[in-house]
C-alpha cells in the first residue's frame, strides 16, 4: 500500500511546485526587465533560446538512462560522464555560431559568448533531470523548487545590487541550475554506480527516438513565429499570448501524472493508470472550470484591452485540458514499451518500436498543426480579418492538434494494455465544479469587474478562495474515494 500514496504524492508535489513557480517566475522577470535595457532584455531571450537548443541533446542519453533507472538500474554516473563529453563537444560547436548569431541581432560577440556560462551546466542538469523522470520524478520537483528560489536570490544580488547587467542574469541562472543539478544528483545518489561504456553505447544507438521528440517540439514551437511573419504584425500575437498565459495554467494538471511513467517502467499496470487518471481529473476539472469562469477577469487584470480575448481563452483552455490527457497517454506508451530491455538492441529495433512510431506521429501532427496555423494566418490576412479573429482561428487550430494527439495516444495505449477510464468519478468532479460555479455566482454581483488592478485582483482572489472551498467541500461529501485520496496525499506530506 505504501507505493500507492507515493504515486499520487509525486504528482501533487510536482503540481504545487509548478504552480508556485508562477510567482517566482514573475518576480525574476520583473527584476530582469527593470534592470536590463530593452536591447539587453531581448538579447537575453535570444541567447537563452539558443543555449536551450544546444542543451536539449542531453535527452539522447538521459531518456534511456532514466528508463534503466526505472527498472532498477544504476545509470547516473554513466549518464553524467556521457553528458560531460557531449557538453564539451557542444561548447566547441557553440563557439562556431557565436559570430553569426551576434550579427543576427546586431550585438557584439561577447554577448552571445555569455551563453557558455550556462550551457555545460544546463546540459548536466537536463541529464540529471531526465534520469529522475524515469524512477524518481519527485526529486525533479524538489530540485525545481530549489532552482526557483535560488534564481530569484542570485538575481537580486547579481543584477539588482551588484548591477552586473546581462552577465549577472546568466551567472544567476547558471548558479541556480548548478545548485538544482547538485540537489538532483544527491537525491538520486542510490543510482550512482561505476561507468559502463556499453550502456552509453546502447543509449546512443537509440538517439533517433528522443531526436524525434526534440524535432517535434521544435516544429511545434514554430507556430507563433510563423504566425507573426505571415500576418505581418505582432498584434494578434499579443491577444494570443494573453489568452495562452491563462490556458497554460489549465494544462498544469499534467504534472499530476508524472509518477505514472516510472511506476509502469517498474512493472505497474492498469490499476495504476486508472488511479492516476482519477487523481488528475480531480484537479484538472476544477482548473478548466476556473479558467472558463475567471478567464475574462484575469485577462482584464493583465490589461483591460485583453478582456476581448476571452473567446480565444475558452478555446485554448479546452485545448490545453485535452492536451493534458495526451501527456497521460504518452506516459502509458513510454512506460510500457520494452524495446530497450535487451542489451543487444540495435538501431533497427529502436526504429521498429512502438515508442518510435508514437514520436513519429507526434512529429507529423506537430507539422500538420503548424501548417494549419500558417494557412489560417494567410487566410485571415487575405480576408482582412481582425487581429482577434485571427487569434481565434489559431486557437481552433491548436484545439484540432490537441484532439488529434490525444486520440493517437489513446489508441497507442489501448493496444498495449486494457484499462478503463472511470466515468463515474469524472461525473462527480463535473458536478462538484458546477456547484462551485453556483457558489461563486453571488460574488459577481457583490464585487463588479474593474479596470483598477487592486480591485480586480481582490475580486479574483475572493472568487478563487470561495470556489476552491466549495469544490473541496462538495468532493469530500459526494465522493468517498476522492476524500480518501486527498487524505492519503496530505498524510504522506505531513507525516
Amino acid at each position: 500500500m505504501s507505493g500507492r500514496p507515493r504515486l499520487r504524492l509525486t504528482g501533487f508535489v510536482s503540481f504545487v511546485v509548478r504552480m508556485a513557480s508562477l510567482a517566482s517566475g514573475l518576480i525574476f522577470s520583473v527584476i530582469v526587465a527593470r534592470r536590463l535595457s530593452e536591447e539587453d532584455f531581448g538579447a537575453w531571450t535570444y541567447v537563452g533560446r539558443l543555449v536551450s537548443y544546444f542543451a536539449v541533446t542531453a535527452s539522447f542519453i538521459s531518456f534511456w538512462a532514466g528508463r534503466d533507472a526505472g527498472r532498477g538500474g544504476k545509470p547516473l554516473k554513466t549518464a553524467l560522464a556521457g553528458s560531460v563529453l557531449m557538453s564539451l563537444i557542444l561548447s566547441i560547436a557553440y563557439l562556431g555560431v557565436v559570430a553569426f548569431s551576434a550579427e543576427a541581432i546586431g550585438r557584439e560577440p561577447w554577448v552571445v559568448m555569455l551563453g557558455l556560462i550556462q550551457l555545460p551546466i544546463l546540459h548536466l542538469l537536463n541529464t540529471a533531470e531526465g534520469v529522475s523522470y524515469g524512477h524518481k520524478p519527485i526529486a525533479s520537483a524538489y530540485g525545481f523548487a530549489v532552482f526557483e528560489v535560488a534564481k530569484v536570490t542570485f538575481a537580486v544580488v547579481a543584477v539588482y545590487f551588484l548591477g552586473l547587467g546581462l552577465a549577472g542574469v546568466f551567472i544567476s541562472l547558471a548558479l541556480a541550475q548548478l545548485l538544482q543539478a547538485s540537489i538532483l544528483i544527491y537525491l538520486q545518489r542510490n543510482t550512482l554506480d561505476s561507468f559502463r561504456f556499453g550502456d552509453l553505447l546502447r543509449w546512443l544507438k537509440g538517439f533517433a527516438v528522443p531526436l524525434l521528440t526534440v524535432l517535434g517540439g521544435f516544429v511545434y514551437g514554430l507556430d507563433v513565429f510563423l504566425g507573426g511573419v505571415l500576418y505581418g504584425s505582432a498584434l494578434p500575437l499579443a491577444y494570443w499570448q494573453a489568452a495562452l498565459t491563462v490556458a497554460l495554467v489549465v494544462g498544469m494538471y499534467n504534472n499530476l501524472v508524472v509518477g505514472l511513467y516510472p511506476v509502469l517502467l517498474g512493472g505497474g499496470g492498469s490499476r495504476d493508470i486508472e488511479k492516476v487518471f482519477r487523481f488528475a481529473m480531480l484537479l484538472g476539472v476544477p482548473l478548466l472550470f476556473g479558467a472558463l469562469i475567471l478567464g475574462r477577469d484575469i485577462l482584464q487584470l493583465l490589461r483591460p484591452a485583453y478582456a476581448e480575448a476571452s473567446s480565444i481563452l475558452v478555446v485554448l483552455s479546452i485545448s490545453y485540458f485535452i492536451n493534458g490527457l495526451s501527456y497521460f497517454f504518452t506516459s502509458v506508451v513510454g512506460g510500457l514499451d520494452e524495446v530497450d530491455k535487451r542489451s543487444d538492441v540495435s538501431l533497427a529495433d529502436y526504429l521498429r518500436s512502438g515508442i518510435f512510431r508514437y514520436n513519429l506521429f507526434y512529429l507529423v501532427l506537430a507539422s500538420a498543426y503548424v501548417a494549419a496555423f500558417s494557412f489560417a494566418t494567410m487566410y485571415a490576412k487575405s480576408a482582412a480579418m481582425s487581429h482577434l479573429e485571427t487569434a481565434q482561428l489559431w486557437a481552433y487550430a491548436h484545439l484540432g492538434f490537441s484532439i488529434s494527439l490525444t486520440t493517437v495516444g489513446y489508441l497507442f495505449s489501448r493496444r498495449r494494455i486494457k484499462f478503463q477510464l472511470p466515468a463515474k468519478p469524472l461525473a462527480k468532479y463535473i458536478i462538484a465544479a458546477l456547484l462551485m460555479t453556483a457558489a461563486i455566482t453571488p460574488i459577481y454581483l457583490i464585487i463588479p469587474p474593474s479596470n483598477t488592478a487592486i480591485i480586480q485582483l481582490t475580486r479574483i482572489i475572493t472568487i478563487l478562495l470561495t470556489g476552491a472551498a466549495a469544490y473541496t467541500a462538495t468532493i469530500m461529501l459526494i465522493d468517498t474515494e476522492a476524500k480518501t485520496m486527498i487524505k492519503l496525499v496530505f498524510n504522506r506530506m505531513f507525516s
